[in-house]
């Protein structure tokens, strides 16, 4: 019985509660994937391939193959660097072997400099 009345509470109250706060349920997932969808949490199977192009690219580079930072992808076209590196010069040619990766167009440089020379 008391289930019963848990359930009829919670189908009444629920459709009051959307239209009040202005939401209408269409039967649509909240959330879905677009050309426009970011992902800032991490790689996804495209991501997974930018990012190791981005990072074989650096191993390629002789100014560049030694550093070890972080590379995540922000969209199709983005990526992040974030890690530590000794000083500017190196965050910049860093910044410059990553655009220069074919698919990249952005890149975000969260890079550290542990000392300046």
């Amino acid at each position: 019985m008391k289930t019963r009345i848990k359930m009829a509470l919670a189908v009444g109250i629920m459709p009051l509660v959307m239209l009040a706060s202005g939401c209408q349920f269409t039967g649509e997932p909240l959330f879905q994937e677009s050309e426009h969808s970011f992902n800032f949490g991490g790689a996804t199977n495209d991501s997974a391939l930018l990012s190791e192009r981005v990072r074989q690219a650096l191993r390629n580079n002789p100014e560049t193959a030694i550093v070890r930072i972080q590379i995540s992808e922000l969209s199709e076209d983005s990526v992040k660097l974030s890690g530590f590196v000794d000083n500017d010069a190196i965050s910049h040619q860093i910044e410059r072997v990553a655009g220069q990766v074919e698919g990249v167009r952005f890149v975000v440089n969260s890079l550290f400099i542990t000392k300046d020379n």
